[in-house]
């Protein structure tokens, strides 16, 4: 049949190809990690969403013909998208927006795949716009940075010697009056007065993201002057890393190296809440991540400035945001803002301050911050996983370490109550606390649901992921749909290795 798209092509994929992968309890880590390799995040742009709430049509085109969308986004991806539905020309296939995004949703809910990126959010919050577009994520969905693919150019040797180079598609007008595209371009062609000896094609390496993370234990680290002490040691740490880091090829290492980007991150948020008899999810839940993250952006900021005095600004830093003293604050979701009650101006963090010391002495990294996740650190330093509640309070834990049993952490008579499953806990709950915390990141946070086959069901699925698009959320992680059997493990096996 034609071909529909992007979209299209990867549904049906999912049901043909892979039908031995879908139960993804009863299959190996082998079969899991395979499932992984072909199936990342699937990106989602703001005029499907729109599309979807109206209950209109989602147009598939052939990608060949308009390969240009992925360079786009906010409203220059939808006038474009606009032109090729009104383009005759193009090949084209209409479906009901909202039926496409409830196989999306049937498709997570059965597998727990395919993540879900929202390709504006992410890019509208991007301190490097001015450098690239932000096309893809890593693996657990936290990692947003700019990429670029590799692509050919045509490399021209002429008799005497000299070189031209051409994009393949440039139109090239030889001595003789021919027009051809430079791909078409041969050693019996003349340009300019010189006769082409031989032409062929030369691979320009593209852009590829780098993942340098460290994680704070908010259960040891959460006060002022903890996070003060703490960060700017570990933005040092991670910026050395930069220099000292292996890279498995050259165009990894140019591109860390023009960007240098680290990924701060945070994990043991239940372990703190549940000492300090803060229940998951409440309202004092979200003052107390957003003061505390706060101020982690804040010092994190302004160590990497503090660096950059020292060391020098990273290659890409002039015309940035930062260069423009813009914050992820500054870029914050107007709907997110809503969510805490906390007026900024009483805080202690000098905002203006810092943006004037940014915009004098540059940013030593043009990516700052990122939440991972940390199923095998977390238990080795004793703590809760990540952002996420806790999934029981006692289990067993199978990742790259094997079979783990694992108890919370401090679990007594008076942290009990405030150590609530993660299926237990309103699922909105979890979106609106990782809003509260996208307001201070520069990049994303892996962000894992927890549904309870009871209460499972479409309309719950979609308030959940309509709700992360619409409050800023770059991407969502796994669905984790419970068992019908009481489970006592935990698998996590099939997650990124080197985030774990």
């Amino acid at each position: 049949g034609t071909r529909k798209g992007a979209i299209a092509t990867y549904l049906e994929i999912w049901h043909t190809d892979v039908s031995d992968f879908i139960d993804l309890r009863k299959n190996s880590g082998e079969e899991r990690r395979r499932t992984h390799d072909l199936f990342p995040a699937l990106w989602i742009c703001d005029l499907f969403m729109k599309r979807v709430e109206a209950n209109e049509h989602w147009t598939l085109f052939d990608p060949y013909q308009c390969g240009d969308l992925t360079e786009l986004y906010g409203e220059a991806f939808e006038k474009r998208y606009i032109e090729y539905e009104n383009d005759s020309s193009i090949l084209k296939e209409q479906i009901n927006a909202k039926e496409l995004w409830k196989k999306i949703l049937t498709n997570y809910f059965e597998s727990g795949l395919p993540f879900l990126c929202f390709k504006d959010n992410a890019n509208r919050c991007n301190p490097n716009a001015h450098a690239g577009i932000i096309r893809s994520s890593n693996l657990c969905t936290e990692i947003f940075q700019n990429t670029n693919p590799n692509h050919y150019v045509v490399e021209v040797e002429f008799e005497d010697g000299s070189f031209m180079e051409f994009e393949e598609t440039d139109e090239v007008v030889t001595d003789c009056g021919v027009r051809k595209k430079a791909n078409k371009i041969t050693s019996i062609d003349s340009i300019n007065g010189k006769k082409v000896f031989i032409a062929s094609r030369k691979a320009q390496d593209g852009q590829t993201a780098v993942c340098n993370l460290a994680s704070v234990n908010l259960s040891k680290i959460h006060t002022k002057e903890d996070i003060e002490r703490v960060i700017p040691i570990a933005i040092r740490m991670l910026d050395n890393v930069i220099d000292l880091n292996f890279y498995p090829n050259r165009k990894v290492k140019v591109t860390n190296m023009l960007n240098r980007a680290i990924g701060l991150g945070i994990m043991g948020e239940a372990e703190m809440l549940a000492t300090q008899n803060i229940e998951w999810g409440s309202d004092e839940h979200l003052a107390k991540i957003d003061e505390i993250m706060e101020l982690i952006s804040f010092n994190a900021i302004n160590a990497s400035s503090d660096l950059a005095q020292q060391k020098g600004v990273y290659p890409q830093f002039e015309g940035s945001n930062w260069s423009k003293g813009i914050f992820p604050i500054d870029l914050a979701n107007k709907e997110a803002l809503k969510l805490v009650n906390r007026n900024l101006l009483d805080q202690s963090c000098d905002w203006s301050a810092l943006r004037q010391k940014v915009m004098s002495q540059g940013m030593r990294n043009g990516y700052l911050m990122a939440i991972a996740p940390t199923s095998s650190i977390s238990i080795l330093v004793g703590t809760t996983q990540t952002i996420e509640p806790v999934y029981k309070r006692k289990w067993f834990e199978e990742n790259l370490s094997g079979l783990i049993p694992v108890v919370v952490p401090n679990l007594t008579l008076e942290t009990w109550n405030y150590y609530i499953s993660a299926y237990d806990i309103d699922q909105t709950k979890i979106i609106k606390a990782a809003a509260v915390r996208q307001k201070w990141i520069d990049q994303g946070q892996s962000t894992n649901i927890f549904i309870r086959l009871d209460l499972a069901g479409g309309k719950l699925l979609n308030d959940i992921y309509t709700l992360a698009w619409k409050l800023g959320l770059k991407s969502t992680y796994y669905l984790r749909s419970q068992s019908p059997d009481i489970e006592e493990k935990m698998d996590r096996s099939i997650e990124c290795y080197n985030c774990q």
